[in-house]
């Protein structure tokens, strides 16, 4: 499954591309850091990691990369990991426009053996990860293997209670049982997706020795996250009021910060 996704996200790099270049976020990014993250995701580094000036982190399912060019230009030596070569390319080529010195590994992150054991300060993961995800224990057993002790592995992504709706706004209409994760197979993209709940996204951390500092539900920040896929401003603010959008009711984003003892 995770090579079905793999040669997805490869085929689509270049679309992907021409989409994020017409938002352009990730060239604000180095000097906005904070947009490189959400539902608190930025805050609880700051808060519990500290400053990532000079210290080794990583990004794990790295992506678009916006976490990985905010992180550098908070001046931590990153190094961006990801399943899709293309997407990697990508991002190389734009830290060469920004000017950042990214350090890029392709692995997928149930395997890191090409990242050595205690490598990183921090560890993240944003958006759009877990639903990738076969295996989340063998995640965070890599996750614990190249964190420091003491280091910080912190992520966001979609709520989990965002999962059972049907994809639609202004009423709820469920979908599927909240309990069914998947994996569901989109035979159009040949791509197979998880829609994991609270317990399969946290217990695993605690199952592996990580010790679970944080946690945040946050309700999405701005209305285009109803409106697609882009990072442009919403249009229709109406989507953040749950008498409008019941789905607006409900947390979006969940963050969480675990760290490995020291």
């Amino acid at each position: 499954m995770h090579d079905a996704n793999r040669r997805s996200w490869d085929n689509n790099a270049g679309s992907w591309a021409e989409m994020r270049d017409r938002d352009g976020l990730w060239r604000r990014c180095p000097e906005e850091p904070e947009l490189g993250f959400a539902g608190g995701a930025y805050e609880l580094i700051g808060s519990l990691a500290g400053s990532v000036d000079g210290k080794d982190v990583a990004v794990v399912g790295s992506g678009d990369n916006h976490a990985v060019f905010a992180l550098a230009g908070m001046k931590a030596n990153v190094t961006s990991i990801d399943i899709s070569e293309r997407q990697l390319e990508t991002a190389s080529a734009r830290a060469d426009q920004l000017g950042l010195a990214i350090a890029f590994v392709r692995a997928d992150a149930t395997d890191l053996a090409a990242v050595a054991d205690r490598s990183f300060d921090l560890v993240c993961s944003t958006n759009g990860f877990f639903v990738w995800i076969a295996d989340l224990r063998a995640v965070y057993g890599e996750v614990f293997r190249i964190l420091k002790p003491g280091g910080y592995y912190v992520f966001y992504d979609v709520h989990p209670f965002q999962r059972p709706w049907a994809d639609r706004n202004m009423s709820i209409e469920v979908d599927k049982p909240y309990w069914h994760t998947g994996p569901f197979r989109d035979e159009k993209e040949g791509t197979f997706e998880f829609n994991w709940t609270m317990t399969d996204l946290l217990n695993p951390g605690t199952d592996t020795g990580l010790v679970l500092r944080r946690i945040l539900e946050r309700p999405a920040e701005d209305s285009n996250t109803w409106e697609g896929a882009s990072y442009r401003p919403g249009k229709d603010n109406r989507l953040l009021d749950w008498k409008v959008n019941p789905r607006a009711a409900l947390p979006f984003w969940l963050s969480a910060a675990w760290q490995r003892p020291a």
